[in-house]
Order: C-alpha cells, then sequence, then structure tokens
C-alpha cells in the first residue's frame, strides 16, 4: 500500500509542492461539494432546449462531461482545478443558440463542439496569447460581468421572483406565492453564507431550500410557478440513462442557409466566452498558488489549457454545454490542495453521482435560485476595474452588459459591445490603435446583424 502512496505521490509531485496525501484528498472533496450544484442547475437550464430529452440524461450527461474533463486536468495537466458545464455557457446554449435564434439543441451541440476545437487550436498554436491581448481589458470585464448580469436575471425570472411587466419590461413578481417565497428563500440563505465566506454556501443552501420544499409538498401547500420540489418524483439509485451521448453527431440535421449568420456569430461568441473565462479563472489560480514558479505564465498553463479544450469537446460528444475550469476549485486550494489530485478525487464523486439522478429530478429552480444568482454576483464583481473615466470603453462596456442581461443574448452583448468600441475608437481618433482582430470581429459581427435583418 505504501508504495501505491508512493507512486501517487511521485506522479502528482504531492510533496514536493509542499502537500500531502490527505490535504489532497479532502481539497478535492470540498472542491466537488462547493460546484456539485452544477448536477442540479445544468439539467434545469438545458431542459427547455433539449426538447425531446428526459432530466436524467441531461444529468447523466452533466455528470459525465465533468467526470471527463476532470480526469483530464487531473491526470493529464496535473493542476489543482476541477471542471464542469460552465455556468452562462449553459444558459448561452439554452436560451440564445436555442431559443433564441431557433437551432436544434444537436445544432447547438455542435457549435459547443466547434468552439472546443477552435480553442485547442489556438492553445497548441500559441495564438491565444495574442488573441486575448487583442481584446481590451476593460471589454473582457465587461464579457464576464454581463454574463453574470444575464445568470443572474435567469435565476430570477425561472422562480418568478421578476416578471414581464406591463408598464415595463420586468416587474416583480407574486411574492405571496409560496415557491417564489422558497427561492427567496435560497437566494437570502445563499448570500448570507457567502457574507460569512463559508465554502459551502451553495451546497448548503440548496439543501436547506430543498428539504424545506419537500416540507411544503408534503404539507399540501402548492405553487402557481411550480418551484415546490414534486415528492413523488424522489426515487433510489438509478441507472444512468447516456441518451444524450454522441447525439451531436447522430442526430445532427444541418440549417437552413439562412441561419448561417447566427450560427457563425453563436460559434465566435462561445468561442470567445470559453477563451475568457477559462484563461482568467486559471492565470487566478496560479497566481494563488504561485506553482509556476521559474516558468512563464503562458509556458506553465500551455497543458492546463488544452486539458480544458479538450474537455469542452468531451462535453458536446456527452450531450451537454461546454466544459470549463471553475472558480469554486478556490474553495480546494485554500484547503491546502496544489495538485491533479483535485480534479481525479472530483472525477471519481461525479462518477458515483451518476446513479443519483432519481435526488436531483426532484431539485426545481427554487433550490438553485442562490447559486445562479451567486455566481451572477461573482462574475459582475470585476466591473468595478473598468476604465469608466474613458468614454468610448466606459459606453461599450456598458452595451455589452445590459444587452446580455436585458437582451436575453450573449451574442448580441459581444456583438454590439465589440462594434461600439471599434466605432467609438475611430469617432475620438484612436482607429490605429484597435487590434486587427478587433477590426476582424467588427466585420464579422456587422455582418451578423445586417444578414439576420434581411433575412428574417
Amino acid at each position: 500500500m505504501s508504495g501505491f502512496r508512493d507512486h501517487i505521490d511521485r506522479y502528482f509531485g504531492i510533496t514536493e509542492k509542499g502537500s500531502s496525501l490527505s490535504t489532497e484528498l479532502k481539497g478535492g472533496i470540498i472542491t466537488f461539494l462547493s460546484m456539485s450544484y452544477i448536477l442540479a442547475v445544468n439539467p434545469l437550464i438545458l431542459s427547455p432546449a433539449a426538447t425531446g430529452y428526459e432530466f436524467d440524461e441531461l444529468f447523466t450527461a452533466t455528470a459525465l462531461a465533468a467526470c471527463i474533463a476532470c480526469l483530464l486536468m487531473g491526470l493529464y495537466a496535473r493542476f489543482p482545478v476541477a471542471l464542469a458545464p460552465g455556468m452562462g455557457l449553459n444558459a448561452f446554449l439554452s436560451f440564445t443558440i436555442c431559443q433564441s435564434m431557433g437551432f436544434t439543441y444537436e445544432q447547438g451541440l455542435m457549435v459547443v463542439f466547434l468552439s472546443g476545437l477552435i480553442f485547442f487550436v489556438v492553445t497548441v498554436t500559441g495564438l491565444r496569447k495574442s488573441i486575448v491581448s487583442s481584446i481590451p481589458a476593460s471589454l473582457k470585464i465587461a464579457i464576464s460581468a454581463g454574463i453574470g448580469f444575464f445568470i443572474a436575471v435567469i435565476g430570477l425570472f425561472n422562480t418568478g421572483i421578476i416578471v414581464h411587466g406591463t408598464d415595463s419590461a420586468l416587474a416583480p413578481g407574486d411574492l405571496s406565492d409560496p415557491g417564489v417565497l422558497l427561492a427567496v428563500f435560497c437566494i437570502i440563505t445563499t448570500i448570507n453564507f457567502w457574507y460569512l465566506r463559508k465554502w459551502y454556501a451553495i451546497p448548503l443552501s440548496m439543501l436547506a431550500t430543498w428539504i424545506l420544499g419537500m416540507v411544503l409538498y408534503y404539507a399540501g401547500i402548492g405553487s402557481d410557478v411550480g418551484t415546490i420540489p414534486d415528492g413523488d418524483l424522489l426515487t433510489g439509485l438509478t441507472e444512468p440513462d447516456f441518451g444524450l451521448f454522441g447525439k451531436v453527431f447522430t442526430d445532427f440535421e444541418m440549417f437552413p442557409s439562412s441561419m448561417w449568420a447566427s450560427f457563425i456569430g453563436a460559434l465566435i461568441s462561445m468561442f470567445i466566452v470559453d477563451m475568457f473565462d477559462t484563461t482568467g479563472t486559471l492565470i487566478a489560480v496560479t497566481k494563488e498558488t504561485d506553482l509556476a514558479e521559474g516558468q512563464s505564465e503562458t509556458e506553465f498553463l500551455d497543458m492546463p489549457m488544452r486539458a480544458d479544450a479538450v474537455g469542452s469537446l468531451a462535453g458536446a460528444v456527452c450531450g451537454t454545454s461546454t466544459t470549463t475550469s471553475y472558480i469554486e476549485s478556490f474553495t480546494g486550494i485554500t484547503a491546502g490542495a496544489r495538485t491533479g489530485l483535485v480534479g481525479v478525487t472530483a472525477a471519481v464523486f461525479f462518477a458515483v453521482a451518476l446513479i443519483f439522478s432519481g435526488i436531483f429530478a426532484t431539485i426545481t429552480s427554487a433550490c438553485t435560485a442562490g447559486a445562479l444568482v451567486l455566481v451572477g454576483l461573482i462574475m459582475v464583481d470585476n466591473i468595478k476595474e473598468v476604465e469608466w473615466k474613458d468614454p468610448v470603453l466606459c459606453t461599450s462596456s456598458l452595451i455589452t452588459v445590459f444587452m446580455m442581461g436585458l437582451a436575453g443574448s450573449i451574442t448580441d452583448g459581444i456583438a454590439l459591445g465589440i462594434i461600439a468600441y471599434v466605432i467609438g475608437s475611430c469617432v475620438v481618433s484612436r482607429g490605429r490603435e484597435v487590434n486587427i482582430t478587433m477590426w476582424v470581429l467588427f466585420v464579422i459581427f456587422l455582418l451578423y446583424f445586417v444578414i439576420s435583418a434581411f433575412l428574417y
């Protein structure tokens, strides 16, 4: 047994990095628990778009994609980060690509697959660094903040806390409805735990809300918005349902030529969001752990970036949205973890979760409202770093954020923000400062709007 422990220690460099096997395992468990909410949230977000597929299929796709991606990061990159289908990226697939643009779920999965393929190519060829540096920092921050705004609005709208207004775009919902109040309870509980800097803010609040919801169900209390858990759906252990595996290829049907502009716009947007999300998370983890000592940041992150890109491809094949590195990995790092054993441990728990879809099927949007709002708040946090005194960056950033959240389209938010930035830069005689990549994106997104206007 000691020989096996020594082999694990050498492979992951546990002792070399000043850690221990027990610390790495503890860090992996904590990381899994802090991000386990995705097992319930992801199927709920994707289900409106994945018509014809059952909860069990979406749940299995989520857990399987997370398991594969975590193993890639843990065994190949040996980096202390866990992965799963990303928040924001799942909403982008469901609400923008499928429901707004009109693509089928399988066509949406093809966008996920191709964006992951592009991400992999730009990573292995070294183009990633130049692309990332070509987009102004304020716009990158605005994209992240806009997605956070988008996610929070979804969480509030899906639970009936806000609704379509009669005299305004949005209005408060029926706060006397038990289901709406259950969601409010979840949000308040989650945020208060977050105030206290508790890593278990999301999972414990979800559990507390679910228990309260089940009490309401068995007490015969109903809800007009359908957010109270249904006790009749609660079952024991179930077999994983791999019905979505490979559907991106087997059930893909070519869309009409009139949708090509939307397809390309969605593809570019998915790629940009995934690249910035992954790059930001991995850079933050690198700085927090000082693991890159003696290496350049670009060189050190090469293998984690490749693992993340391949994980995105695996996510599409499994039948779910883009997998990405989770910032919740900081919970395990804070506990002392420093190696890829974090991802391997999380992968084991995601694999075990495959047989618990019967329990997760009873979790409603009220139980996940706190997760959506909190993740949204965390993503919006960096908005303070936008260069607000620069009128061009200020305007383009605000357009990006508000168009994502209020128009319900990540693609439109990114596109309009980039267009506003390029035009604004030319107006103030800073056109020469605009990178060639930004000009290319400007032309692509401008054509996207023009073609869409004439074809729809």
